[in-house]
């Protein structure tokens, strides 16, 4: 496997984004953190009054290449409906009541689709990746693979991660994990699903503050299932 990290789609290295739909009372930009210069480490504040998440995504070939370059890659996305669709991509996200798109590189520097619900201080990304471009196997071991991966940006893990029952996302296989660990001094819930779609791996990644899990985690789960291809 190459040593370069190869996107599902080659992103624009120094552009700007498109003019898109503004959302009003978005959550800001908090900061950025190099982790291990392989993965991106969020800092997310909810409408701007308390930190309601944080978290290392990453795409698992970025692991061969310590110098990757993880910022200033944009990736257009737009609106149809209640669909939240790429336009890189032949994916989309269906939005549940009180979800909106996230203004583009808030959540993640490199996410295909974002988007989050105020109401609940839910966040969500989606992460697209060659099938080709990873290590061969299967996709069990590629979501264990995503999931070591976002461990190494926790400071401590608050439980064992768990399977859930899940194994599939409408007609696409797929792995689900709960994940609870501290990040930035901050308690983190995430539902991590890996969905193998085509010839891409992705990686459909949700979260709240842990305090919220038992609260959130039907909603978590709900739009997940959202997530599926884009028949244009």
């Amino acid at each position: 496997m190459s040593g370069n990290r190869e996107q599902v789609q080659n992103r624009q290295s120094n552009g700007q984004p498109e003019q898109g739909q503004q959302v009003n009372d978005a959550p800001r930009k908090g900061g950025w953190l190099p982790l291990r210069q392989m993965a991106v480490v969020l800092v997310v504040a909810s409408l701007g009054l308390s930190l309601a998440g944080c978290g290392p995504v990453g795409t698992s070939s970025g692991l061969e290449n310590s110098a990757s370059d993880t910022s200033n890659q944009f990736v257009n996305r737009s609106v149809r409906g209640n669909l939240l669709v790429s336009k890189m991509l032949p994916i989309r996200l269906r939005l549940r009541n009180g979800w909106q798109p996230a203004p583009e590189n808030i959540l993640h520097d490199s996410a295909d689709l974002q988007a989050y619900n105020p109401d609940t201080d839910i966040f969500l990304i989606v992460l697209g990746e060659r099938r080709a471009s990873v290590v061969a196997g299967s996709l069990e071991e590629q979501a264990s693979r995503y999931l070591q991966l976002m461990k190494t940006g926790m400071s401590q893990t608050l439980a064992n991660e768990s399977l859930t029952e899940v194994n599939s996302i409408g007609s696409a296989p797929a792995v689900q994990y709960e994940l609870r660990g501290v990040v930035l001094e901050k308690p983190v819930a995430y539902l991590h699903t890996t969905v193998q779609l085509d010839e891409n791996y992705y990686q459909v990644v949700v979260w709240t503050p842990d305090d919220l899990r038992t609260a959130n985690i039907g909603e978590m789960k709900a739009i997940v299932q959202g997530f599926g291809p884009d028949q244009r």
